[in-house]
This record gives structure tokens, C-alpha cells and sequence, in this order.
């Protein structure tokens, strides 16, 4: 199963987690630190250096292309910084800086390579966009790295240009230190979901998950006194778990894993009770000798334990809903494509599903998504497993307990959207359920988050959690564990199911995010009283409008960036409640 992400390539694209190759800011302190990346690799047409090969990298100072283009591109950056025609300035022993937008990838870094530079970092042109480096016809003859970074990355990189020399290091770090342990996500497990339902976690027993990571070695001598520290803090930063691991020792080119089913081991984490909020677990790496590269000795993870999102991804600060960080679509799909969540809990019969958030964009932002049609299912997955290894794995037995649809009211490219079922479903105890967002246009990519790893938790726990299906197949690991699926499914208790049901009705507001205004649109016409609250229950704003064809502007400019709540009451008594976001 391939992927593309706003891309019309086909072709898989090549981002490596791998702890080993790095893309890293040395100096000034501001830009340091690991950045994600993707990178040319010598096949498809490139005659670069091949990073999975130890001790192959390049460290050195950044500088800009200019090939005296005038003009600034789509971004608002100078063309002459993209390199499409012989450079004009002396790049020797640099690595260059080039913006993409036009040309092929593998023409700017040879204009780079001709101009004496010894590595190339492209600046993508789209936050969260990612996509496989073609060679063109070029690219044969380019025999220095070239990596992408994300445009919001590579944009604080090049401000901080501005300011004086700016040192990276780009390539594979193993050997190159006496002493460097590190820890890398892929092989870390963390807290089972980012959204975690407070009906669901009411004690230790109802919610809990295991601990540990796998250490390295990447250093070119014994690593000592290793020590690995977990500690959780709660929603008030009060730590509530911190344990240790000590007297480790590795050898030059090896790992250890601290997991329950080894020697070296963390309790698994339990609490008798989960006040709702933001717990942090943070992973801390120390040894006997002072780390040569400490960059990637610590690693945190969040989760929010609330009373109404389940999901995989992370839950933004800022919206508190998730914020997918990438768009994805498979490269071979014709028909249909949708992304799921699941769901399996003893004590489901708590809560009711409702509906879904989800994202979506299209290639390179060119069609507009006004109108665009989703598709919105929740089945019941009565397939008989225990876990993925099981005989009975399949999706062979989905039973659709609900749907709905959702049209967009705009064009929302990349934000988060909402979605109700066509009715509330109470869950049922020990069921599986699959939450579903599909569309049928094969321009459009649905929201993933790139900044969440769950590759461990898939191989320990063996359940799936954030399928795709494509053109009538599902896939179980969707594109990969490491890039959860942004999809969230929303639940209200079952205690309230069919109280004021008859007095509730629809309403949304767009554009959501928001800057400035919205356009609150309901299912109903005349006077109604608005109230809006912050997400503490404090009111902030109240205002009569008329409503004329359910619809009815409202400025929230002199309101701070956050989460509000809208209430709306119509003259008839009819109500209807919804976020807004204020960026």
C-alpha cells in the first residue's frame, strides 16, 4: 500500500524516522536539535549518498542559492532562492538552501553541487507536506545529501540565516561519538490513545498502559551506567509516576530493551482515579559518561483525558482537538478512501458515539472544497479475534450502526472539521467498533498526524487502531503505525441520550478556525440569543441575531485565540451548541 501526500507523484514517500539518520541544527542554540525530514536516497535516479550507511553525513554552514532570478515566488520568497538556473554565488565547502516551487529537485541541487556546495536542504513550499524527491533529469549526477524540511521548519532555519552563520548536520551519526545513547520514537511505547474518554477511565483498571523504550548505542565505544527514567506529571503538573531503570550497559553497535516482558522493566501505569486534563509522559536517558549528543536522550508524549474526543492523534493545546500535521491518500486507490478509528471498551455502554472531526485537502490546494461531499459510517466489527496474530482477524463481518454525511461549507482546506451520525448510537461492553470517514473523490487526502508514533504500541499490543480502507480493502496498520490517522470520534454520556433530544438541533460556523468572523449557520430561522463561553465556562460574548436562511454573522475579532463554546436559543426553544476555534 503506497501513499502520496499533495503530491501527483505515485511514488512512496521516503521519511525516515530512523533514529540513526538525523537532520540536525548544531549551532546557533535557537535551531538546535533534530528536525524531521526526508531525503534523497541513491536510487530512483539519485547519485547521492546513501545515509543508512554509518558515519555518512555532512556538517557544515548554510547559505542561500541565488541564481539572479528577480521577483518573489507564490510563498513570498525570492525566486533567485530556488535555484532553477546556474548559481551566481560561491557555495564552496556550504550546504545550500533552496526554495522549492519550480523546476525539478534534482536540477537545483546540481546547480547547488555545481556552485561547490556539499549538501542541499529544500525548504518545502506547504506546512505539513511531504512527498518523494524526484530525480529528474539531473539527479543522476548529484553526488552530495540533499533533504527536504517542512516549510515551517526551513522558514525559522532561514530567518535565523539572517542573524549569522547557521551550522547543521545532515547523514548518519552512528560511530561518529565516543558516548551517545539515544531513544527514537518508532521503538518507544507510549499512552495507548492522545484523546482518552474520562467515562472510560474512572480508575487504574479501566485505564492503564505499559511502559519502555529501546536504547541504543550509537557511540563507537561501551556505553556505562545507563539510565532510563519515566516519569507521568497531571493535568496540575503534580508527577504521579517515576520510575527507573538503572545499570544498563551496551555495547558499541547494540541496544537494550526495557519492556515488562524483559529483566530490565517500568511498572505499568495505573492510577486509582484520572482528574481530566493534560498528563505528560517523558522518557529521560543518562549514562556513567557525559552524552557527546544529547539531542535525542529525552522524549515526551501527551495525552488529555476529557469527556467527549477518542482518538490516536495528539490533542492539540491550542484547539483542544486534534490538529492533523499531514494529508495522505493512497497512490493506487480508484474508488473509494476513508480513515477509521477503534474502539473497544468493557465499559462502552458508558458513552454514545455522536460523530467524527476529520481533515481533508486537496492536491496542492488547487480544487476548492466547497460542497465536497464526506461520506460518514460507524459499524459494529464483528469479526472473532483476540489480537492481530489471531486466525479470525478480518474485516470481513462490518455492521453499519450509523452514518451520516457531511458537505463543506467552504473551502477548509487542512482544517478540522465536524460531522454528526444520523443518530446517537449507545456503544455496547467488549464490542468493537470502527468509526469512519470516506470519500469517493480521488482528488481529495484525508488528515493524518505525523507527529505521533505508535509503531511500538501496534507490535506490543497487536490491535489495530487507525485503519484506511481503499477501494473497498482495509488495511489495519493504514500507512504505517508511525503516522496515526487525525480522525476523532466524538461521544456524549448515554446517561443523556434523548434528554431535550426534541428541543436540540444542528448548527455549525464557518470559517472554523477562525481569525476574525463566522457565519453561524442552524437549522432554523428568526431571533435567536447567542452566548459564548470559553472552554473554563466563562462568558465572553452574548448577542442577538436575526437568522435569514439559518444563517447569521458573528465577529469574535476582540476575543483572545482559543476554544469557544456557541449557544444558541431560537424563539421556538430550540437549541443548538457548537466549537469555534480563534486563531
Amino acid at each position: 500500500m503506497k501513499k502520496i501526500l499533495l503530491s501527483f507523484s505515485a511514488c512512496l514517500m521516503v521519511a525516515y524516522a530512523s533514529s540513526q539518520v538525523i537532520c540536525k541544527g548544531v549551532s546557533p542554540s535557537n535551531i538546535a536539535g533534530n528536525y524531521t525530514f526526508s531525503w534523497a536516497p541513491p536510487t530512483g535516479g539519485w547519485g547521492t549518498p546513501d545515509f543508512l550507511i554509518p558515519n555518512t553525513f555532512v556538517e557544515d554552514t548554510l547559505m542561500m542559492v541565488d541564481d539572479g532570478t528577480p521577483g518573489l515566488n507564490a510563498q513570498g520568497n525570492p525566486i533567485s532562492g530556488e535555484g532553477c538556473n546556474p548559481l551566481i554565488n560561491n557555495l564552496t565547502g556550504k550546504i545550500a538552501v533552496i526554495f522549492r516551487n519550480t523546476c525539478e529537485f534534482g536540477a537545483k541541487a546540481f546547480n547547488a553541487q555545481n556552485a561547490g556546495a556539499v549538501g542541499v536542504i529544500i525548504v518545502n513550499r506547504n506546512p505539513g507536506e511531504w512527498l518523494n524527491m524526484g530525480a529528474g533529469v539531473d539527479g543522476a549526477n548529484v553526488t552530495i545529501p540533499v533533504v527536504m524540511l517542512d516549510f515551517i521548519d526551513g522558514m525559522d532555519i532561514v530567518a535565523e540565516m539572517q542573524n549569522g552563520p547557521v551550522v547543521m548536520f545532515l547523514g548518519n551519526k552512528v560511530g561518529l561519538f565516543p558516548t551517545d545513547g539515544g531513544l527514537t520514537p518508532s521503538t518507544t511505547l507510549i499512552p495507548k490513545q492522545g484523546g482518552v474518554v474520562s467515562f472510560l477511565a474512572q480508575n487504574g483498571t479501566e485505564f492503564n498502559f505499559d511502559l519502555g523504550a529501546r536504547i541504543y548505542n550509537y557511540g563507537n565505544q561501551s556505553l556505562s551506567g545507563v539510565t532510563l527514567n519515566a516519569t507521568i506529571t497531571n493535568p496540575t503538573g503534580t508527577t504521579v509516576y517515576n520510575n527507573t531503570v538503572t545499570n544498563i550497559t551496551i555495547n558499541v553497535g547494540d541496544s537494550v530493551d526495557v519492556e515488562p516482558s524483559q529483566t530490565n522493566n517500568l511498572p505499568q501505569f495505573s492510577l486509582s482515579n484520572y482528574p481530566t486534563g493534560r498528563y505528560t509522559l517523558t522518557y529521560t536517558l543518562t549514562s556513567s559518561s557525559a552524552d557527546n549528543d544529547p539531542s535525542d536522550n529525552s522524549l515526551s508524549y501527551d495525552f488529555v483525558i476529557q469527556d467527549s474526543l477518542y482518538t490516536f492523534a495528539n490533542i492539540d493545546v491550542a484547539s483542544g482537538n486534534a490538529a492533523p500535521s499531514t494529508h495522505y491518500r493512497p497512490s493506487t486507490n480508484n474508488a473509494t478512501y476513508a480513515v477509521c478509528t477503534v474502539l473497544k471498551d468493557a465499559n462502552a455502554s458508558r458513552i454514545a458515539a455522536v460523530g467524527v472531526h476529520f481533515s481533508a485537502t486537496t492536491a496542492a490546494n488547487t480544487v476548492p472544497l466547497d460542497g465536497e461531499e464526506i461520506a460518514l459510517y460507524l459499524y459494529k466489527w464483528e469479526d472473532n479475534f483476540v489480537d492481530l496474530n489471531d486466525a479470525g482477524f478480518g474485516f470481513n463481518t462490518l455492521t453499519q450502526v450509523a452514518g451520516g454525511y457531511y458537505y463543506f461549507p467552504s473551502d477548509l482546506q487542512g482544517e478540522l472539521v465536524y460531522g454528526e451520525f444520523d443518530q446517537a448510537v449507545v456503544l455496547e461492553d467488549g464490542v468493537r467498533y470502527l468509526a469512519c470517514a470516506q470519500t469517493v473523490n480521488l482528488d481529495l487526502y484525508l488528515g493524518f498526524d505525523g507527529d505521533r508514533d505508535h509503531t511500538w504500541n501496534y507490535n506490543w499490543y497487536l490491535q489495530p487502531m487507525s485503519p484506511i480502507e481503499s477501494d473497498g480493502a482495509y488495511f489495519a496498520a493504514g500507512f504505517g503505525a508511525d503516522v496515526p490517522n487525525g480522525l476523532v470520534l466524538r461521544v456524549i454520556d448515554a446517561n443523556n441520550i434523548g434528554l431535550n433530544e426534541a428541543n436540540t438541533i444542528d448548527g455549525m460556523a464557518y470559517p472554523n478556525p477562525t481569525t476574525d468572523k463566522v457565519t453561524v449557520s442552524i437549522e432554523g430561522e428568526g431571533l435567536a440569543n447567542l452566548t459564548v463561553t470559553d472552554i473554563s465556562g466563562k462568558q465572553v460574548l452574548t448577542q442577538s441575531l436575526n437568522l435569514v436562511n439559518g444563517k447569521s454573522a458573528v465577529s469574535i475579532e476582540a476575543l483572545d485565540a482559543g476554544v469557544y463554546i456557541f449557544n444558541l436559543v431560537l424563539e421556538n426553544g430550540k437549541t443548538s451548541q457548537f466549537n469555534v476555534v480563534k486563531r
